[in-house]
């Protein structure tokens, strides 16, 4: 064999070897790249320290130690897990709102990143490719990228349930497979009692499964009992407390018809524009009645699995709130099922081949967000948002009480000017509204009162009296029970979550 022959075989492979090489990493640094854009997009406006009330109710829980997250969120309607791992950051880097937004934030990018890593080996580049810009690029995204609450952890652990469960489906079953799915399926169940529903659902689902196919599938059956009773036994110590909520009449959200099912319906394609909604599900929804329709039946099966979890859960919870003629249904606590939904829209866009009605959904996705995003980062970084904080920190004195005529308000505020104030605030609880037990999360910080007199009667000095918009019932009342003079009135209106402020500034002699 002559040299030139073996330089001739060498060069013909390796220009081959290139080929398939350039095939291979052109889409997967495609899909990176995206990845890191939408990253860098969804972040752009969570690097703020405002808060409303749902996010001063988890930075006061986690204040608290372990065991009184745990005694504390009893009485609310989330498990504790979320507020878990927020302590274990503040326990290692201190308090810091940015940081937990920041872990909302990863917690979504993981959820994208999903689609590079598990997703596309389970069912291609594109769906996987499709699942990560979805996750990254749709409004909702930006939204709650930055919101300290738990629904992106939720999003993130229901993905990992799923991919696993299919992988357990498909007999795709390496070492760690029962691991990660009882460990996600279990994190999730103390995240959300959403979580909790579709834990439930795809738990029983493959359990069923399994009996069916017992037969050539015992070893995995067997597997699956261990894994399903340890995740039964680990969760009773919370079963008890979920079962006391489930048994509550007296919950405060309420069902409204077609309001709530507009919202179930759009909830997916929520962000900062009220027309956005309609228009993104309108939309997506003819395109997945669309692609159901025109892919072979024999191959459409696991895009539509996504989509009928999610009108699976949706029907359960309506069940469950008749049977307890309670209401448990917000369109937020959807978003646990988001990573499943995204991944139906997905699926079948890669099975799309019209590449202009893919551009055409990727232009109006994108430009959509953009002015979402644009209008959020202006609404988040507005100035004017920090100004009656920065008011009451310049002005406030030793021995000052701040007084609130609301709850919402009172907890804003309250966990605010604790950063740098011992000043000792009361919420009037005028109305009797049994918010006591749940309220500990502002403890010590809050003092809860029913009774005016009670704050007020031993007490003289200055008093900071906030109320929302523009009523003055608390003011008035004080001014009638007691001698105070004003020194002091202001209204503020803070953009983020369109908070408005009036306050009055009094002394009681």
């Amino acid at each position: 064999m002559s040299i030139n022959f073996i330089k001739f075989i060498y060069k013909g492979n390796v220009i081959k070897m290139g080929e398939k090489l350039q095939k291979i990493l052109k889409p997967k640094l495609i899909h990176i790249a995206v990845i890191v854009l939408g990253i860098i997009f969804m972040s752009l406006s969570i690097l703020h320290t405002n808060m409303w009330f749902d996010e001063s109710y988890t930075i006061g829980i986690v204040r608290h130690s372990f065991s009184e997250i745990w005694n504390i969120t009893s009485f609310d309607v989330h498990p504790p897990f979320y507020y878990f791992c927020l302590h274990i950051l503040n326990l290692i880097f201190g308090e810091s709102i940015i940081l937990y937004r920041l872990f909302s934030a990863i917690t979504i990018a993981l959820t994208a990143l999903l689609g590079y890593t598990h997703i596309r080996k389970d069912f291609g580049e594109k769906t996987g490719f499709w699942f990560s810009f979805l996750m990254l690029f749709l409004p909702v995204a930006a939204q709650y990228a930055g919101e300290i609450r738990m629904y992106s952890l939720g999003m993130l652990l229901g993905t990992i349930m799923c991919i696993y469960a299919y992988r357990i489906y498909k007999k795709d079953i390496h070492k760690l497979t029962y691991v990660f799915f009882g460990l996600s399926s279990l994190a999730l169940a103390y995240t959300h009692y959403y979580g909790v529903l579709l834990a439930g659902v795809i738990n029983l689902a493959l359990f069923i499964y399994l009996i069916k196919n017992r037969k050539e599938r015992k070893q995995d059956l067997i597997k699956f009992t261990i894994t399903a009773v340890l995740q039964v036994v680990a969760y009773l110590p919370w079963l008890i407390v979920f079962v006391s909520h489930l048994k509550g009449t007296g919950f405060w959200i309420t069902l409204t018809f077609p309001g709530s099912i507009y919202e179930i319906l759009t909830v997916q394609y929520k962000g900062n524009l009220a027309f956005q909604p309609i228009i993104l599900s309108t939309a997506f929804y003819a395109y997945l009645i669309y692609m159901v329709n025109k892919t072979p039946k024999e191959e459409r099966k696991p895009g539509t699995w996504g989509f009928i979890i999610y009108i699976g859960i949706i029907f359960l919870v309506l069940v469950i709130c008749g049977l307890l003629h309670s209401v448990i249904l917000l369109s937020r606590y959807l978003l646990i099922l988001n990573g499943a939904f995204m991944f139906s829209v997905a699926f079948f866009m890669a099975k799309d081949t019209n590449k202009w009605r893919i551009i055409s959904i990727c232009v109006i996705i994108l430009t959509l967000s953009t002015i979402s995003n644009n209008k959020t980062i202006k609404e988040n970084y507005s100035s004017g948002n920090r100004e009656f904080i920065e008011y009451i920190d310049a002005n406030i004195q030793k021995g000052d009480i701040i007084l609130y005529s609301g709850a919402i308000n009172g907890a804003v505020i309250t966990t605010e000017v604790s950063h740098s104030h011992d000043n000792v605030s009361y919420f009037y609880n005028k109305e009797h509204w049994g918010v006591h037990d749940a309220y500990k999360a502002f403890a010590p910080y809050m003092v809860i009162e029913e009774d005016l007199s009670k704050i007020l009667n031993d007490y003289t000095g200055r008093i900071w009296i906030v109320e929302n918009e523009n009523t003055h019932s608390l003011y008035e009342e004080v001014a009638e029970k007691y001698t105070v003079n004003k020194i002091d009135e202001k209204q503020f209106t803070d953009m983020y979550k369109d908070y408005k402020y009036t306050f009055e500034l009094v002394e009681k002699d």
